[in-house]
């Protein structure tokens, strides 16, 4: 086993498969610049020639919360700093759905935000019954930044994913399955074997052909096309968002748990 980003994002390989860990549980799992920065190392240490799988999970309870938003509040004032930890967390999500490395993401409990736009940076999910799922932002006075505004619409298509978005409400592992953002439900004291043998299960088929198919399917629904025609748009509008009154507003009633007073402008 080897740590990253100060213990937050664990490591741990066997042959065909990288296993990375979310593990930041005070946290639930929220992002922070170092975690980012420890996921994409480890995603840019993948080896294709000796790594055809990789999977992601969380702790208990908690694959991800998204976005650290106590680390926001003081950096509304510093759109740079902002724009430089979007663009990095929107890299990290555009470079799993691009990886020859086919992605697993084992989900138990929360999966929020970016914990969200992670999964749906996925090829395949397994999640236990207790998970939930939502991007959440529009309560903060935000939007997704990471990409989840392209990519639910692969799923959900463009109403049904504008509702999610526009109320930000969470939904449960029935409706994520049956949408097919889930491809297969465990018990929760089940997932990391389930998680595993599927990964080992793909580790036996030809590295070459997995990548292709990978390849092939994402090209007939033009996975990563979003990326390049609305990403740069939904950056620039979040960062707008950052800047306004509602939005410094949404994070500081976020930190301070109460209610947000939004005003429109």
């Amino acid at each position: 086993m080897s740590a990253g980003a100060e213990g937050t994002v664990t490591l741990r390989r066997e042959p065909g498969i990288l296993f990375i860990g979310l593990n930041r549980p005070e946290k639930r799992n929220a992002l922070n610049a170092q975690m980012i920065d420890g996921l994409i190392a480890a995603v840019e240490s993948i080896d294709l020639e000796s790594c055809s799988v990789v999977v992601i999970s969380g702790v208990p309870g908690y694959f991800s919360a998204g976005a650290d938003i106590s680390g926001y509040r003081d950096a509304t004032t510093n759109t740079a700093s902002l724009a430089e930890f979007t663009d990095r967390a929107k890299a990290l999500c555009r470079s799993l759905t691009t990886s020859g490395a086919i992605v697993i993401a084992a989900v138990d409990g929360v999966a929020m935000g970016g914990g969200l736009e992670l999964v749906l940076s996925a090829d395949l999910v397994v999640a236990t019954p207790s998970s939930r799922f939502a991007l959440p932002e529009i309560k903060l006075g935000l939007i997704p930044g990471w990409g989840g505004t392209q990519r639910l619409v692969n799923y959900l298509g463009p109403n049904r994913a504008k509702e999610s978005i526009l109320l930000g409400e969470a939904f449960g592992v029935e409706l994520a399955h049956e949408l097919g953002i889930v491809n297969r439900v465990v018990p929760s004291d089940e997932l990391d074997t389930a998680a595993a043998d599927l990964a080992r299960s793909l580790a036996t088929r030809a590295p070459l052909a997995l990548r292709a198919a990978k390849a092939a399917v994402n090209a007939s629904y033009d996975a990563t096309a979003g990326q390049d025609r609305g990403s740069g748009l939904e950056t620039e509008l979040l960062l707008e968002l950052f800047a306004s009154e509602d939005g410094r507003e949404g994070i500081a009633a976020f930190v301070e748990k109460r209610s947000a007073t939004f005003v429109g402008r």
